[in-house]
């Protein structure tokens, strides 16, 4: 594997100088050569993204599964320019979502990984906005409430300082469902569960934005905001540093996120 050669405030030193480094190029090979990358949607490569009447229909798949995201026109979210650091991302409105074409998450998987670059632009009620989530299986999950990052129907949650509305969340939420433990990361804070209540996957696609069929409405809406980009890992990233700090390598370079500071 090669080597990340830039250094900056994802790393322990935080004494070293921030550089800002726009070329992503060879972070993002990095990435796709992971051996355990399931799913890589990426809404800011204009690509990878199929466009229609200014909605994105269809996001293709960068890992080697080839399953893409799609979503009828008249749901689908909106292609922007302007928010995400300058990056193309999809707008979702509370009723836009997408669905990944073929089963996204396996019931032998022993581990999974969801990582997300996304904002959510306003406080909501019900608080829980869906980023990713099975489409029947509502207890494994990423989403944002107006508080808090949370992942498998409140199983661990994680309360950034600084809040959650109006900021860039690079997320990286790891799930050991073997080992009942999970993480949540992000930028500049993570936490952990162990002994957590125990979640099963099954095999079935991912819902990107929207709740899971037949989940209490009550407890969870639809996405109010921006999504950059979405990965799914048949792993738990958490235990292997050198992907983890790749991954919010990614999203610093892609999307300027010292900027926003």
């Amino acid at each position: 594997m090669g080597q990340l050669i830039r250094l900056n405030t994802v790393f322990a030193n935080t004494g070293l100088p921030v550089i800002i480094d726009r070329n992503i190029q060879a972070v993002e090979a990095e990435i796709r050569a992971l051996p355990e990358l399931r799913a890589f949607w990426d809404m800011g490569d204009p690509s990878a993204i199929t466009v229609s009447d200014g909605r994105i229909v269809r996001v293709a798949d960068k890992s080697a599964s080839g399953n893409h995201l799609v979503a009828d026109a008249a749901t689908a979210p909106v292609l922007d320019h302007s928010v995400l650091g300058g990056a193309s991302s999809a707008y979702f409105d509370g009723t836009a979502s997408m669905v990944s074409e073929h089963d996204a998450l396996k019931a032998d998987w022993k581990k999974l990984t969801f990582v997300v670059f996304a904002l959510k632009t306003e406080v909501t009620d019900p608080d829980n906005n869906i980023l990713a989530v099975g489409k029947n299986n509502a207890y494994v999950s990423v989403y944002v409430g107006n508080l808090k990052i949370s992942v498998n129907s409140a199983n661990l949650a994680l309360n950034p300082q600084g809040g959650v509305v109006g900021r860039p969340l690079s997320v990286v939420a790891s799930t050991d469902f073997i080992g009942n433990r999970s993480t949540i990361r992000t930028e500049n804070e993570h936490k952990t569960g162990s002994g957590l209540a125990p979640r099963r996957l099954q095999d079935e696609p991912l819902y990107i934005g929207k709740w899971s069929d037949g989940a209490d409405e009550k407890k969870a809406g639809s996405w109010k905001g921006y999504i950059g980009h979405v990965m799914v890992f048949e792993d738990y990233v958490e235990d292997k540093q050198y992907i983890s700090d790749l991954l919010l390598e990614y999203a610093r370079r892609k999307y300027n996120t010292p900027a926003w500071d």
